[in-house]
């Protein structure tokens, strides 16, 4: 049996025996020329002889091209390596940036990160100037860090997502509004959905006290998910707080503050129109402009269906045509609310604009027994000097005063 190698051999042989024999016998039975000419010269020979010298010139350069690499593969090498080692410095240098940013060594980080982000690959090279601008941000230099970003933004031809959000970032951090909104009203144009830029806005809006635009950005927020549906309830009644508190602060006349409550009332979402804080701010603003009755009749039918302290003291601050029937209407809730300090304070104020200065003795003293509080105090010892108690009204003022000032260990002596 012949091995595997000598079965190779034999069969090489053969197959060039047969190569051989098939182009000598090409050559031998078929003719052919080749002419070049040029303007001076005529070149002619013969098919065979062209081929043949065209397989030697390429096994020629082929063995140039051998040698010319066997030579120069070591300087290549040795370049190659130089760049890899400098390349090597630079990712270092840039690694050394971003743990100094972490660190906090602000001057370090945008050193190094500025020495190397041109020579790197372009995603990092983005990522090592957002970085160093905001190292110079941290440091306290803003102009720095803003130059830095219109640097890159002129060496990538156009504004990036990413280079407005580090610039409105730097800007909202350093209380520069006006610029930052002009920024994100730019991005959102392009980007209405994004989450950074829509909450960025909101943020501004809150601290420009913009309530308007912030009321309108509100779907979008919670659409896109920025914020939920509690957020979104919050930001809401907020909001209309803050319209209606402006709008009690401006200039226009009752009637034309009165049309624009009622606009603003009217487009308010139904659970926010029984959150206390909000119905306290509307009645508030009912009665200033002139609508005492409405918002007297607004109050009782809100403190009915959501009980609140606060909203019953302003239904005792209101004052009613018929103070009789406010009074009854409030003693009524004394029925569910027997203890209520706050509502027995409640009452005992609508004794004394009805001059009932005996009830209103027992609703306050009542009141007093169950919490300390300075208001109570004050408003029982103004009921006891029309009794004619003076001593006991100086005493109640002097208690609310301690009271006032947390000095509760004092009272046990009056």
């Amino acid at each position: 049996y012949w091995k595997a190698p000598m079965k190779r051999l034999f069969f090489f042989l053969v197959l060039l025996a047969l190569v051989g024999g098939l182009v000598f016998w090409l050559v031998q039975n078929n003719d052919g020329n080749v002419l070049i000419s040029t303007r001076d010269y005529v070149v002619q020979f013969s098919l065979w002889t062209a081929l043949i010298t065209l397989v030697v010139a390429l096994l020629g350069l082929r063995l140039i091209y051998g040698l010319l690499k066997a030579l120069l593969a070591p300087g290549v090498r040795i370049f190659a390596g130089r760049n890899e080692r400098r390349q090597a410095r630079r990712w270092k240098t840039y690694n050394n940036g971003l743990l100094a940013l972490a660190e906090g060594r602000w001057n370090i980080a945008r050193r190094d990160l500025l020495q190397v982000a041109d020579k790197l690959d372009p995603s990092s090279g983005v990522i090592g100037h957002l970085a160093a601008a905001g190292a110079a941000a941290e440091k306290g230099d803003v102009e720095a860090a803003l130059a830095t970003l219109d640097k890159l933004e002129a060496d990538m031809g156009g504004e990036e997502l990413a280079i407005g959000i580090m610039r409105i970032r730097i800007l909202m951090a350093n209380d520069r509004y006006p610029e930052a909104l002009t920024q994100l009203l730019r991005l959102h144009q392009h980007y209405n959905h994004h989450p950074l830029i829509l909450k960025s806005l909101s943020l501004i809006y809150r601290e420009t006290k913009d309530w308007d635009k912030l009321e309108k950005l509100l779907p979008d927020l919670e659409r896109y998910n920025v914020i939920d549906k509690n957020e979104a309830y919050e930001i809401g009644v907020l909001v209309r707080r803050s319209q209606i508190d402006t709008l009690r602060r401006g200039k226009a006349t009752p009637a034309e503050k009165l049309n624009h409550l009622e606009r603003l009332w009217g487009r308010t979402a139904q659970p926010a129109k029984t959150e206390p804080g909000l119905v306290e701010t509307y009645v508030r603003a009912l009665a200033e402009f002139g609508e005492e009755a409405s918002a007297i009749n607004f109050l009782r039918k809100a403190i009915n269906k959501n009980w609140d302290d606060n909203l019953a003291l302003l239904y005792a601050d209101l004052v009613a045509a018929d103070p009789v029937k406010q009074l009854t209407v409030a003693e009524g809730w004394l029925r569910a609310q027997p203890k209520n300090p706050t509502l027995l304070l409640a009452l005992g104020r609508l004794c004394k604009r009805n001059k009932l200065w005996g009830k209103g003795r027992d609703y306050l003293e009542a009141s007093l027994n169950i919490e300390n509080n300075p208001q109570t105090c004050a408003e029982l010892a103004e009921v006891m000097e029309q009794l004619g108690e003076k001593d006991k009204s100086t005493q109640l003022f002097q208690r609310g005063l301690l009271c006032s000032l947390g000095m509760t260990k004092s009272l046990g002596q009056h």
